[in-house]
């Protein structure tokens, strides 16, 4: 195996001592040391403009090379060319040391002054690591990315937690590769991004790893993003979410720029929290979507959101398409009654709610193998159609407005019954509506007619208390009293019980409670009213 090397130290004693070492290893192709870091990043920019096959197996950096830091260089060596291997030289070789070169990406690390086998070993480990990853970069990504006129970008963020924005995204993106355009996905829910997840990804590289490149070049961003097996194109968020604060608004708009300029389509998955990076993507957008479930919560979410993007600037609400996912027919709030609510425009195109066809695919995995006949995969292809990435129908017009055509159509009486506005389905609305009204309005009567029984019991043991207090035979005025006293509907269900005792009378008259009628039907459950007064004689 055939090992070129290119070495960077500004100590001419030293590079001489490290080739004559170097040209001493089997397969070794050692390159003339260059005096600086800049002379070194040059030759491996214009090594990777011509190939991937081109760039150095190894790289070694002498401690001593100036004017960048050697491990600040090592870094940006990492980052930029991750299919080359990076050795660092340096006398300290301390657990703390050894640490910060493996933390700046260093492949290995030899000690100073220089040993034939500790030099020769590290060599051929950071060879061979090289090695592996320009196997597993494959093929496909050994030329540059090619130069398009300009690629539409579509953001997707969803106004809550769990409403599908990543499950849009990623087939909106097939969607779209599926109709022959070159597509990437970008997952900007820099914290908790899942799309490596829903696609069953590992990966070394993501979007933090472009955040302090000042110029993204399309080598520089084939190198990290990943080909999946479906033929996406894939910038991942950070596997750790903290990572996610390295990528500011500066940086994301140098990454979309430069997505824009390689791929016909960029779809980005801005998730639910509002960040520098994702507020650009949603800015930059030719189209942003967002996602909602058909809830109260969710469209409140949903209104916030849109308010949040208009009071920063970012975008405006007759600018946004909203779509509804998890959509029934059933539902009380419907697709038209979101757009009022938020003020955006609405996709004709909804999702269905049908998790049963979702759930095999998420649990392993694989997104991407989705049934073609799914109701939901329909419907976000659909989607994809209205937005423009792929062939399909035309978005409609913003609230209140209406295309040339829409207009001609109307005045010719032509076009689809969906176009007739929706009186049908306020019928059909207003139809569902009237059990619920119903019942609603008879539990209100019962409560009423509950309240007044209880009303008339309290009264009636008033009267018959005062009425037995003065009556030689108390029981008998007062069931007579409470007789009077009622209507004639609760007499028949009527009880008194009148008890003299220690001067005084206690009366307890008890009433059932009738069902939506007096005098029909009555419920079990009895209702009591009360009374006590002091004993009088009679007079004369």
């Amino acid at each position: 195996m055939t090992i070129r090397i290119v070495a960077g130290t500004s100590d001419q004693d030293a590079a001489r001592a490290l080739l004559g070492l170097l040209a001493q290893l089997p397969g070794a192709e050692p390159a003339p040391a260059l005096p600086d870091s800049g002379s070194l990043l040059d030759l491996l920019a214009r090594a990777a403009e011509a190939g991937l096959d081109e760039l150095p197996e190894v790289v070694i950096v002498h401690e001593t090379i100036g004017p960048m830091p050697a491990l600040d260089l090592v870094r940006d060596i990492a980052l930029r060319f991750p299919a080359v291997g990076v050795v660092l030289l340096t006398p300290d070789t301390g657990p703390a040391a050894l640490a910060a070169a493996m933390n700046s990406g260093a492949r290995g690390v030899v000690g100073l002054p220089l040993a034939y086998d500790e030099l020769g070993a590290r060599v051929e480990a950071a060879a061979t690591w090289a090695g592996g990853v320009r196997r597993h970069l494959g093929p496909q990504r050994g030329a540059a990315l090619p130069a398009v006129a300009g690629g539409t970008v579509v953001a997707v963020a969803g106004a809550k937690g769990g409403v599908g924005t990543t499950v849009t995204a990623v087939h909106v993106a097939l969607a779209a590769l599926a109709s022959g355009h070159s597509t990437a996905l970008v997952d900007l829910d820099l914290q908790g991004g899942d799309v490596a997840s829903y696609l069953d990804v590992q990966f070394r590289r993501s979007v933090a790893d472009l955040a302090g490149i000042t110029d993204v070049s399309s080598r520089v961003l084939q190198d990290a993003m990943y080909v999946h097996e479906s033929g996406l194109a894939l910038l991942l968020a950070p596997a750790d979410g903290e990572r996610g604060e390295e990528v500011t608004d500066r940086a994301a708009r140098l990454v979309l720029t430069a997505l824009r300029q390689r791929y016909e389509v960029v779809v980005v998955d801005c998730g639910t929290q509002i960040t520098s990076a994702n507020a650009v993507a949603v800015e930059v957008a030719d189209t942003a979507v967002l996602v909602t479930t058909p809830d109260v919560v969710a469209v409140r979410a949903a209104k916030r959101m849109v308010r949040l993007w208009d009071r920063l600037q970012i975008r405006k609400p007759q600018d946004t398409v909203a779509v509804v996912n998890r959509h029934t027919r059933a539902t009380e709030i419907q697709p038209t009654l979101v757009a009022r609510i938020t003020g955006t425009r609405i996709a004709a195109s909804v999702i269905p709610a049908a998790f049963r066809e979702l759930q095999p695919v998420i649990d392993a995995g694989r997104l991407h193998d989705l049934d073609a006949r799914s109701t939901v995969k329909a419907g976000i292809w659909s989607l994809a159609g209205e937005i423009g990435v792929v062939t399909g129908a035309v978005l409609p017009a913003p609230r209140g407005k209406k295309s040339r055509r829409e207009r001609r159509d109307a005045a010719s009486g032509k076009g689809e019954p969906g176009d007739r506005g929706d009186r049908g389905q306020v019928t059909l609305e207003t139809l569902g509506m009237t059990p619920i009204i119903l019942v609603t309005l008879i539990l209100v009567w019962q409560a009423v007619l509950a309240g007044y029984t209880f009303t008339l019991a309290g009264n009636a043991a008033d009267e018959a208390a005062r009425a037995a207090a003065v009556a030689a035979d108390p029981r008998a005025a007062a069931q007579e009293a409470a007789e009077s006293d009622l209507p004639g509907a609760w007499v028949d269900s009527m009880q008194v019980k009148a008890t003299p005792e220690d001067g005084t009378v206690s009366v307890t008259v008890t009433l059932k409670v009738p069902v939506l009628f007096p005098g029909a039907i009555d419920f079990p459950a009895k209702i009591h009213g009360h009374a006590r007064i002091p004993r009088e004689r009679p007079a004369g």
